[in-house]
């Protein structure tokens, strides 16, 4: 089954980025593409004795304000959708789907990417950004306001079993094709980084190989994005440890928040 891409909407000013990089991905990775808006449910209003004509109205109000959200969610697909026509994505999988985050990212098992906008947080712990990521068990996507079809990638590479397995996935995946690579190594191994260039080389991927140094491995990547003009930063998602499977691991939360380029983080 071919897994499809998917942009995960809500009515902020990212939401035409959020279709634009999601169409890009599913035309780089060969994918059919749906566009998601989540619907939060809405707590019931406490019962009050002796008020049960106020708790009737407060009812209605929340009755109310539920279809008008559903109605607006309703409208941004269909404005996604009609932006995506001229991109070849005539017909784009429309979802809307009610309950917690939790609940609906659970139902995106078969999900080949999760593209979501940025929410302007500057602090990584307990964002919406941050907790949709830690939320969601596949590799997500997050892109700033702005959209420019990726050219240049860098690949952070720290050598560790999860990362060779990512490495391993890129040489696969049709992602890198067509790009410039520039698989990048902090404080790292040059063996290790010649090794792992070597396997992209191999792929056919164009790839450029650089080992930085620096005390913080974000800023380091930063700078390296900034000076050679990349466009798209992937990374692992999670630290090494299996108890720290379920959370973004700490350079890629930091890379979350500092850095202003779209983030490809891999599970």
């Amino acid at each position: 089954m071919n897994k499809p891409v998917i942009a995960c909407l809500e009515a902020s000013a990212a939401a035409r980025s959020v279709c634009d990089y999601a169409a890009w991905a599913a035309a780089t990775l060969g994918a059919p593409l749906a566009l998601l808006h989540m619907l939060a449910e809405v707590d019931r209003p406490d019962v009050m004795i002796g008020e049960t004509s106020l708790t009737a109205q407060l009812g209605e109000v929340e009755a109310e304000r539920r279809r008008l959200r559903m109605a607006q969610g309703q409208a941004l697909l269909a404005e996604c959708a009609a932006r995506l026509k001229p991109s070849g994505y005539e017909k784009a999988q429309q979802l809307q789907k009610q309950g917690s985050p939790a609940e609906i990212l659970q139902e995106l098992t078969e999900t080949r990417l999760l593209v979501l906008g940025d929410d302007g947080a500057r602090h990584p712990v307990g964002s919406p950004l941050e907790s949709l990521i830690r939320l969601h068990r596949g590799t997500v996507l997050a892109v700033p306001e702005t959209f420019t079809a990726p050219s240049r990638a860098l690949f952070a590479y720290d050598a560790s079993m999860e990362c060779r397995k990512h490495l391993a996935r890129l040489t696969a995946s049709p992602l890198l094709y067509g790009m410039e690579c520039h698989i990048v190594m902090v404080n790292g191994n040059a063996t290790a980084l010649q090794d792992a260039f070597e396997a992209l080389h191999k792929a056919g991927i164009r790839a450029q190989a650089f080992m930085l140094e620096g005390t913080s491995v974000a800023d380091s990547l930063c700078r390296h994005a900034q000076a050679h003009n990349i466009d798209l930063i992937v990374m692992g998602a999670w630290g090494h440890s299996q108890r720290r499977r379920y959370f973004v691991g700490r350079h890629a939360a930091d890379m979350l928040f500092r850095r202003r380029l779209p983030l490809m983080l891999l599970r």
